[in-house]
């Protein structure tokens, strides 16, 4: 059983997070991303990272912009309704990363895989698309069992680290989510270390009693670290919505310039004093 530590971010991502590691990150599009924790990976020059992430956004495109990242597998990157995601897709019209094109059920099945500690899930569902053109390591089969059923083979993914923002955990590791929890409760449980980044603190009574308890259970996590608005620009119900201004900006200023502006200090109190300080916490609160 782990024994989750109440950490600094700093603390967090420099002990469980090494370069040329698959890092899980949480979260959906603009919904519940770890991006403090994205900032600090960049501060610390973490390099040659694969992403693993259901829906990328704002966070695979700063790391990409920054050199962190070598490969991505997500089924879906880009910036939503503000368009495409930059870097991103620079870096893929260069060849400068390695795309693993996924599915939402390859990565939901690839992760149960390891979860399960067997070497593949079967789907059906992609047979007859252009998935085995573009991926080399699944593969057509017919059921070894006998019913002549066609299937494809979906490799498993093992994370090396997950890392989750969640608005509400304690100090053992018992990490709670409101509303919807997507991929994040199967990569806490196969990933090899976990972090939980948290906008409260809470007993673990409290957590007994909120909806749907410990989806992020204690026995799955490393470390657990204290960070309010650590998912901003993106959101983190119930507590705050995504920050259409701030994603804009992100879009408009060079990037060098950004960078200096809200990654490279080491405070968060100092990062939300740029994005705009109260003005903007008032406009994004629910």
């Amino acid at each position: 059983m782990r024994t989750p530590k109440l950490i600094s971010l700093e603390e967090a991502i420099s002990t469980y997070v090494q370069d040329g590691d698959l890092v899980g990150i949480g979260g959906l599009s603009f919904w519940r991303k770890a991006i403090s924790a994205c900032r600090e990976i960049v501060r610390q020059n973490k390099r040659d990272l694969s992403i693993c992430t259901f829906v990328g956004g704002i966070d695979i495109d700063m790391l990409i912009a920054t050199g962190c990242v070598s490969e991505v597998r997500s089924c879906f990157v880009g910036m939503e309704i503000f368009g495409m995601a930059p870097h991103y897709r620079k870096a893929v019209e260069t060849g400068s990363i390695k795309v693993s094109e996924e599915s939402e059920a390859t990565i939901a099945l690839g992760l149960r895989a390891s979860y399960l500690k067997v070497p593949f899930m079967p789907l059906k569902g992609i047979i007859g698309t252009d998935m085995p053109k573009v991926r080399s390591d699944i593969k057509q089969i017919e059921d070894p069992l006998g019913s002549g059923t066609q299937v494809m083979a979906v490799p498993k993914i093992d994370l090396d680290v997950a890392i989750i923002h969640v608005p509400y955990a304690d100090e053992y590791g018992n990490g709670n989510i409101a509303g919807a929890v997507w991929m994040d409760a199967d990569m806490a449980k196969t990933a090899k270390k976990t972090i939980i980044t948290c906008e409260k603190l809470v007993e673990t009574e409290d957590i007994r009693y909120l909806p749907g308890k410990a989806q992020i259970p204690q026995q799955t996590t490393d470390a657990v670290v204290k960070i309010p608005f650590g998912a901003h620009p993106t959101s983190c119900y119930p507590i705050y919505t995504y920050d259409p201004i701030h994603i804009q900006k992100y879009l408009k200023t060079d990037f060098a310039n950004y960078k200096k502006k809200y990654i490279d200090i080491n405070s968060q109190t100092l990062y939300l004093e740029n994005a705009g300080g109260a003005k903007t916490i008032l406009n994004i609160l629910l």
